[in-house]
């Protein structure tokens, strides 16, 4: 089936990512690369089912029942390959949101902390800042073409008694990489010996590339009985804006722990608009735009790579793997993230992420989910700009 990706959504003055574009991005004619959410029209199929909810005209509380249940563990095992049960399935009000409970439940006290792996989502550390708990960092290590995880320092970090909960993400944001399942089962192992729950957070799993599929923690035996797993519509479909997401957790004591935490931070039932966009975008017809959608942003890959490529020898370009983010390290070409940005946003009209954002000033994240023209002229625009630097 033929789907729009040629068209640009028009992004309201209240819409986050239209708040932070410079103006003089938009009046060169050029979208934004920041922030997480694609720039064309969500899937005909999720419209659709929006339609219908407007025109009936109810808008009640709603629960997730069997069909809503039936469609996620459709999703994941035809998406994925990856088989739950129905009663993992805990629905929440978006991935941070349920994070925030996770660090209520497992840190209860002041000096209890959240481990990560930066460069990470920044978020994570925000939910924990949010809640005045410590924050433990185990950083990647950066090579040539790929990220790599310090696993004796990550073992010496969960062996700090603080650390109560470690925060995963897969595929990773922003470095746009996908954690295989040994090191999933290695990472696993690790926190179980010191007695450390898994927050993994995979909401862009279903966006990976060349054929890859990304491993979910829930596939990894050693894993299971003490990890809590993050699904969403969010960045499948560009529904980053829908606060809802699924936390599945197999082990039910767990589970049961989780909820109630969940229940007392005053969850009371789902938006009904996020039941109809699950069970209308987790379908075969969901499925085929994703994969579509997925091609459109593989291209766009290969684009943003020839072309950086050519006008940043020494950079290193990062991604690729899964999530529709590009992380590239520019400190080769800029002497500091000011005279980049400067750069960047002033002379290119080209704007993206500050790694300063992730712990890492000098590189950028890009957003790649847009029409394949907006990529192609914002990188002529950028060339342009490099040369008469240059």
């Amino acid at each position: 089936m033929a789907y729009d990706f040629d068209s640009v959504v028009a992004r309201p003055p209240s819409n986050l990512k239209r708040m932070f574009t410079p103006n003089a991005v938009l009046a060169h004619g050029n979208v934004s690369f920041d922030g997480a959410e694609p720039d064309y029209p969500t899937a005909p199929v999720i419209r659709e089912a929006i339609k219908r909810l407007a025109e009936n005209g109810l808008f009640g509380f709603t629960v997730a029942d069997d069909a809503y249940r039936g469609a996620v563990g459709w999703w994941l095992k035809n998406s994925r390959g990856v088989d739950i049960s129905p009663d993992w399935i805990v629905p929440t009000l978006g991935t941070i949101h349920a994070l925030a409970s996770m660090l209520r439940l497992l840190c209860p006290g002041e000096t209890d902390a959240l481990l990560v792996m930066p460069p990470i989502y920044n978020r994570f550390a925000q939910a924990a800042d949010r809640l005045s708990r410590p924050v433990v960092t185990c950083p990647l290590i950066q090579q040539p073409d790929r990220y790599a995880i310090d696993f004796e320092a990550l073992d010496r970090a969960l062996a700090d008694p603080r650390v109560k909960l470690m925060a995963l993400c897969n595929p990773h944001n922003p470095i746009g990489q996908i954690w295989t399942a040994e090191e999933l089962a290695r990472i696993a192992r690790m926190a179980a010996k010191r007695g450390v729950r898994i927050f993994c957070d995979e909401i862009f799993a279903d966006t990976c590339y060349q054929g890859r599929v990304c491993p979910s923690l829930l596939s990894v035996p050693e894993a299971r009985e003490f990890s809590a797993v993050a699904t969403s519509l969010g960045k499948s479909f560009g529904l980053t804006g829908l606060n809802h997401a699924n936390l599945l957790i197999p082990n039910p004591a767990f589970r049961e722990a989780f909820s109630d935490r969940r229940t007392r931070d005053h969850y009371g039932s789902m938006d009904p608009l996020a039941y109809e966009c699950v069970l209308a975008g987790y379908s075969p017809e969901g499925l085929d735009w994703v994969r579509a959608s997925n091609r459109v942003c593989e291209e766009n890959i290969r684009l943003v790579r020839e072309a950086f490529a050519r006008l940043f020898p020494k950079a290193r370009v990062y991604g690729g793997e899964g999530a529709y983010v590009l992380w590239t390290d520019l400190r080769p070409h800029f002497r500091n993230e000011g005279e980049m940005l400067d750069f960047l946003y002033e002379k290119a009209f080209f704007h993206v992420d500050g790694g300063s954002a992730y712990g890492a000033p000098g590189f950028i994240r890009m957003c790649v989910a847009s029409p394949a023209r907006c990529v192609e002229k914002a990188l002529k625009d950028l060339e342009n700009a490099w040369k008469e630097r240059s």
